[in-house]
């Protein structure tokens, strides 16, 4: 399985929430209510986490449904608080709209106990993404699509000049419904799969930059398609590499090149070309000055007693006799990790080879000695790569790399993923463990 077998699914995912999102992020900016599509994706995050409090896992039909009736609400919200002469700023009821479904969502989350699911509603798991999500996320945008096209004119109207719309005799609450309900429509589908906040910069990312560069429409689309286009696919193949976490390392691409994307701009349209480069030179070499100097603050304070508060010196004093008695003992517990493999194994390693796997420390320490036994003893390998998938939980670069070598060895992959997590796993990693135990060994998860 190669680069292009694993990312395919979420280079086009991306690329279709890039087609809509920057449509939609145009629309925001004209508004000029920058932080409608946090505030909504925020809500579907919430009907998400509500869902779960009933029982509903955040990655069914169920939960879309409820993440959409939140957005829906939203949307009624938002299209009720735009007035005609308004004293307040819509943007304003939007921010605290987003606080508010923010600590609800917290609230919601401390009685569910679902921590780890609010942390993929917020980063998603686009990673994970299959290729039937993506047609059906396709097939829902272009929809979207149809209805932004038919009504093009009254959407741009409201969005552009809401006053010459009022003049018109328009509904503008009406429109206005209308274009958050299926703004909502959208974020429903998208936060569930890439998280509150790669959602937002996807909206507002290539949006700012296309505004940079020109007023015009149909402009401002081309560029936003081409930017997001290029900076997503850069951002995914980095966080590939460098086994990093996707959405936010798309995030930080993003800020990186809007900044560079700025500067240039601003070159290009300065009168005095090489006067302003040399001050962006100036203003460079003072950040990373800034920079360098936090780090070095940051080090000589971390030194210091003024780092360490009253509870860390009770805690250490406390502790000391403890920490030099675990530092003492790490081959006692090296010995009992070693124990526990060997019941795992079940007498299928020999004592020897597992003292070596025990002494790995990382995951491509590991991986990489199962390649050379499995070289040498292919049961034993298969063996210990079927521990590596099962007890270690490797990332996915560690887990698509452990499939093929099974797959290459084995001549089987027992309907093992490696683009979802353990759990969806379980029945072909059972499968892996009845094969070479010869049924000997204890089911999938009885260690955990």
């Amino acid at each position: 399985m190669n680069i292009f077998d694993i990312m395919a699914a979420p280079f086009a995912e991306c690329m279709v929430l890039v087609a809509i999102h920057t449509y939609l992020g145009i629309h925001v900016l004209r508004r000029r209510v920058i932080f409608v599509d946090l505030a909504l994706a925020q809500t579907a995050a919430l009907g998400t986490t509500v869902g779960f409090l009933f029982g509903i896992m955040p990655d069914t039909t169920a939960a879309l449904i409820f993440s959409m009736i939140f957005t829906f609400v939203g949307a009624a919200i938002f299209a009720l608080t735009r007035i005609r002469g308004e004293r307040v700023p819509q943007e304003a009821v939007i921010g605290l709209f987003y606080a508010i479904m923010a600590a609800s969502a917290v609230l919601v989350v401390q009685k569910t106990h679902g921590a780890e699911h609010m942390d993929d509603i917020l980063v998603g798991s686009i990673l994970w993404v299959k290729w039937a999500d993506v047609g059906i996320a396709a097939a829902a945008y272009a929809f979207i699509g149809v209805v932004h096209y038919i009504f093009r004119k009254q959407f741009l109207l409201i969005s552009e000049n809401p006053d010459e719309a009022y003049k018109r005799g328009m509904n503008v609450k009406a429109w206005d419904f209308l274009f958050y309900l299926t703004f909502g429509f959208v974020i429903s589908f998208s936060v569930r799969v890439a998280g509150v906040l790669l959602v937002f910069v996807f909206l507002v990312a290539p949006a700012i930059m296309a505004f940079m560069i020109t007023n015009r429409l149909k402009p401002q689309l081309l560029i936003g398609w081409t930017m997001g286009t290029i900076v997503t696919v850069l951002g995914l193949l980095i966080s590939f590499v460098a086994d990093l976490p996707s959405g936010p390392t798309v995030i930080s691409f993003y800020g990186i090149v809007l900044v560079i994307g700025a500067l240039a701009v601003y070159i290009y349209r300065a009168q005095q070309k090489l006067l302003v480069t040399r001050w962006i030179g100036i203003g460079s070499a003072l950040t990373a000055a800034a920079a360098v100097g936090i780090f070095g603050v940051g080090s000589w304070l971390s030194n210091t007693s003024l780092a360490q508060s009253e509870h860390h010196h009770h805690a250490a004093h406390q502790h000391s006799a403890e920490i030099k008695s675990v530092a003492s003992n790490v081959e006692v517990r090296l010995a009992g990790a070693t124990d526990e493999m060997k019941q795992w194994f079940n007498g299928t390693v020999t004592p020897e080879v597992i003292a070596r796997y025990a002494e790995q420390e990382d995951h491509d320490s590991r991986l990489e000695m199962i390649r050379g036994e499995v070289e040498t003893d292919v049961k034993q390998g298969l063996a210990l790569l079927v521990h590596f998938l099962d007890v270690e939980r490797p990332s996915l670069f560690f887990r698509s790399e452990a499939a093929d070598l099974l797959k290459q060895k084995s001549g089987r992959d027992f309907g093992y993923d490696p683009q979802v997590g353990r759990g969806k796993n379980r029945a072909a990693l059972q499968a892996m463990r009845n094969e070479l135990f010869k049924g000997d060994a204890p089911p999938v998860g009885a260690s955990d």
